[in-house]
């Protein structure tokens, strides 16, 4: 599913998942990071944009994609868990 931006730019939206981010916890920080991970892969947004958005170089960027795919993978795993 593609971004579909009808009341501001990618720049301005990226800006505000920046902050959701920042300000995120436990799974709604596994969901935020699991969807830009998602639409950095159908090519709604590049990597560059979303580094821009965080202020982030591209040492800092890899890491934090780094502890994203970490997240989302342990995320991953706890929704697939269950019981006996």
């Amino acid at each position: 599913m593609a971004i579909v931006l009808k009341h501001q730019t990618a720049a301005q939206f990226l800006s505000r998942f920046r902050e959701a981010y920042r300000n995120g916890e436990r799974e709604r920080l596994a969901r935020l990071a699991k969807w830009i991970q998602a639409r950095i892969v159908a090519g709604d947004v590049t990597e560059t944009q979303v580094r821009n958005a965080f202020g982030l170089n591209l040492t800092q960027w890899n890491n934090l994609k780094s502890r994203m795919q970490t997240l989302v993978q342990n995320y991953d795993a706890v929704q697939a868990a269950r019981g006996e």
